[in-house]
């Protein structure tokens, strides 16, 4: 349809605009003059307000003269010099051009006690132009006490530096003028005893009121609110001195009419509280805006529906058609014909457009082919890194217990790459029949080059037929690592020797993490051990072994940094005081349940937060005796239970029936320990049995806390299908035995059953 062909669309595009634009310069026509109105009065009220200031400012040029006059006054006065007195009154009226006269005059009989009147006044001579006394009159015989302007001074003025400024009057001495004065007084000790007056003349005050005026037929207004008194104006039909209320406006409103004109007003106060009110035309405010505005709408409205028309003739002349020509070649390409050749070759940003497409059907037939090779390599590679893990996996011990007729300790180990592969391995053999050899190792750096790094120092420390000792072992592998080691690859690594005869545990740090060990009644506490140098780093190094002595129930645990270095979302390491508190939480597990609750406590910190480097973890604890037995809980691992508790009992040489009811009471508490305790759950049971005095069986396990010895005795009055199920075989075992004790401490279950000697 036509609606929906792109000129149509540009016609009712550009209509719309012609009526949004019509609409809007109807609306910015009202604004434009608002606004305008606004700046132009702001431009007049700071005008104004600049030339009142300039008005505020001689005024206080005139008040702080009266003061300059006072001080003077007072040095004339203590020096009683006629020559200072006159020089000080002219030179500071030379220092005042808007003044016309000024001088000092003292009270009756204050500055002479003998003469009633004295003082001096200067005044600017227009005829010599120059400032001089006035030498008209004797200051004996005028008697300026009586003056109007005096009185209204002295009895106005209450302390020093005050300035009174009087009601306008005719001069009759020295400039014969209207004029305004403003007086001060001086004051000793606290005593008015002359005043000084600086005189401003009226005339001189409309000169700068005239100055003020911002259009032609302005009126300026300068009067004494609280004196109900005009002081001067612009106004023809008023006169200087006239009261406020013969204006025919009222002083108050901000706008009236006079003369069928319309003025509004502005004005301020003067620092001596006299008030400067203009009274401007309105029409003469707006004239030249209203008629600027005008002017500029019509023109930008002219021009903008030129431009509107102009654009939509170009638009629809050289966009329409090549757009129609490229839709149809995206419609091909569309239907999955990458071959098709866009034949549009304008320079303009529809002829990028094309260009655009012809690369991007280009690149995606180049981009669909390399995702399909990148897609079978990346699968490729997956698989790779599969069975690489597998590998590296199988290289590891993975079976425990690793050793099930050595009986003499527990060992386990985990170890979880933060890649397919890695580089963190740990190994443990038997190096003769009493020497156990456990290494725990980190390769510098990540997945596929510190695996293969990790794979060679491995099977270098297992093959090295020389190796007696950890300190020969390190010294052999660290030569061999350090070959060809172009890519400046190292191993830190713990190893230990445990003679399984003597306990004692020789090891070498080659700059790995120190251990932690606890001892059998004790807590964790790291391993003082000296790390030197890193495998692979430098030719012939030199290292020095250590040695402790691992008593029965000790716990050894070995770890690579990925442990402490685990991070969580504030930053945060786990740290190796988190990790010792950690073991310490969990110092009576079997080495199998301490890893697990190791891992489980740094997932747990991470909250999440993904693994950015390889964890290893071994743990060995040494059996405490033969008379002791570790062992899973569960059910398959009765007989080697009743196996070790008759190894024992055979030592005794009991009677079969004694034997066979012990037998039957540790069996039951062992059942239900696996059925009860654990349930669900996987754990260990540590069983213990002493012989001497008489026979003692402990059983310790760290499952859900559970009391056989609560269940009920079960009812032989009842029948037998009338019974509750449960409660038998824990009513034999008391029978059975002569004490039977439960305890829960340390969040483990201990139960302890003892039979006297025959």
């Amino acid at each position: 349809m036509l609606i929906h062909s792109i000129r149509t669309k540009i016609l009712i595009i550009v209509l719309v605009f012609l009526f949004i634009i019509g609409s809007a310069f109807v609306f910015y026509s009202i604004n434009t003059t608002i606004n305008y109105k606004n700046l132009r009065l702001e431009g007049i009220e700071k005008t104004i307000n600049y030339e009142i200031e300039k008005v505020n400012k001689i005024i206080a040029e005139l008040e702080r003269g009266a003061v300059f006059y006072a001080v003077g006054g007072f040095f004339y006065y203590i020096q009683q010099s006629d020559e200072f007195g006159e020089n000080f009154a002219v030179e500071s009226l030379k220092s005042l051009p808007e003044a016309i006269g000024g001088g000092f005059w003292f009270e009756p009989y204050t500055y002479n006690h003998d003469k009633l009147r004295s003082g001096f006044y200067a005044f600017f001579d227009k005829e010599l132009e120059k400032v001089r006394i006035d030498d008209t009159f004797y200051m004996d015989e005028y008697d300026y006490h009586n003056k109007s302007w005096y009185r209204e001074i002295i009895e106005n003025i209450k302390n020093p530096y005050q300035v009174i400024w009087t009601m306008p009057y005719i001069d009759d001495s020295g400039t014969f003028s209207l004029m305004i004065t403003a007086g001060a007084g001086i004051f000793e000790d606290e005593k008015l005893i002359a005043l000084t007056t600086v005189d401003w003349e009226i005339d001189n005050i409309i000169e700068q009121l005239l100055e003020i005026n911002p259009t032609q037929n302005s009126i300026v207004l300068l009067y004494i609110p609280e004196n109900d008194l005009i002081i001067s104006t612009t106004y023809e039909n008023i006169l200087t001195g006239s009261s406020i209320k013969n204006l025919p406006w009222d002083i108050n409103d901000t706008s009236f009419k006079l003369n069928n004109i319309n003025y509004i007003k502005f004005g301020r106060f003067m620092d001596n509280n006299w008030r400067i009110a203009i009274y401007i035309p309105e029409n003469e405010i707006f004239a030249e805006v209203e008629k600027r505005n005008t002017r500029y709408s019509i023109i930008i409205a002219i021009a903008s529906v030129v431009i509107l028309l102009t654009g939509f003739f170009f638009i629809s002349a050289f966009v329409n058609k090549p757009i129609k020509k490229l839709s149809a070649y995206i419609t091909q390409i569309a239907t999955g014909n990458l071959d098709t050749k866009i034949n549009i070759k304008t320079k303009d940003e529809i002829g990028l457009l094309a260009e655009t497409f012809r690369n991007m059907t280009s690149d995606l037939k180049k981009s669909i082919e390399e995702n399909m090779r990148e897609r079978e390599e990346k699968k490729r590679i997956n698989t790779e890194l599969e069975i690489a893990s597998g590998i590296q996996a199988s290289m590891l011990p993975q079976k425990f217990p690793p050793f099930p007729d050595r009986d003499e300790f527990n060992i386990f180990a985990s170890m979880v790459p933060a890649r397919n592969v890695g580089g963190d391995f740990y190994d443990f053999y038997f190096i003769d029949k009493h020497n156990l050899a456990i290494i725990i190792a980190d390769v510098s750096g990540k997945g596929i080059p510190a695996a293969l790094f990790m794979v060679n120092t491995k099977t270098l420390i297992k093959n090295c037929s020389k190796c007696k000792s950890p300190k020969t072992a390190f010294e052999s592998i660290n030569n061999k690592l350090y070959e060809n080691n172009e890519a400046c690859i190292f191993v830190t690594a713990f190893m230990g020797f445990y003679n399984t005869q003597t306990g004692l545990f020789k090891y070498v740090n080659a700059g790995h993490n120190p251990p932690l060990r606890k001892k059998k009644s004790g807590t964790f506490e790291y391993l003082k051990t000296k790390p030197y140098i890193a495998l692979g780093i430098i030719k012939d190094a030199v290292y020095k072994e250590e040695e402790i002595k691992l008593e029965k129930g000790d716990t050894l645990f070995l770890y690579t940094d990925g442990v402490t270095e685990a991070m969580n979302s504030n930053n945060e390491l786990f740290n190796e005081i988190r990790l010792l508190d950690a073991l310490n939480k969990n110092k009576e597990a079997l080495p199998s349940k301490l890893v697990s609750e190791i891992k489980k406590e740094v997932d747990f910190f991470s909250n999440g937060i993904e693994q950015t480097d390889d964890i290893a973890m071994l743990a060995l604890r040494i059996n405490i005796d033969e008379n002791e037995l570790s062992i899973p809980a569960n059910k398959k691992n009765l007989d080697k239970v009743i196996g070790f508790i008759n190894g024992e009992l055979d030592k005794l040489k009991l009677s079969s029936i004694l034997q066979n009811e012990i037998d039957i009471a540790v069996e039951e508490i062992f059942v239900n320990i696996v059925d009860y305790a654990y349930q669900d759950t996987n754990g260990d049971v540590i069983i213990t049995i002493s012989t001497n005095e008489n026979i003692n069986i402990k059983f310790e396990d760290t499952g859900r806390q559970y009391n056989p010895l609560e269940q009920p005795e079960p009812d032989f009055t009842k029948p037998l299908t009338d019974r509750n199920i449960g409660g038998l075989g824990i009513f034999m075992v008391k029978k059975i035995m002569d004490t039977v004790e439960y305890t829960r401490l340390d969040n483990k279950n201990i139960l302890k059953i003892v039979k006297n000697h025959p």
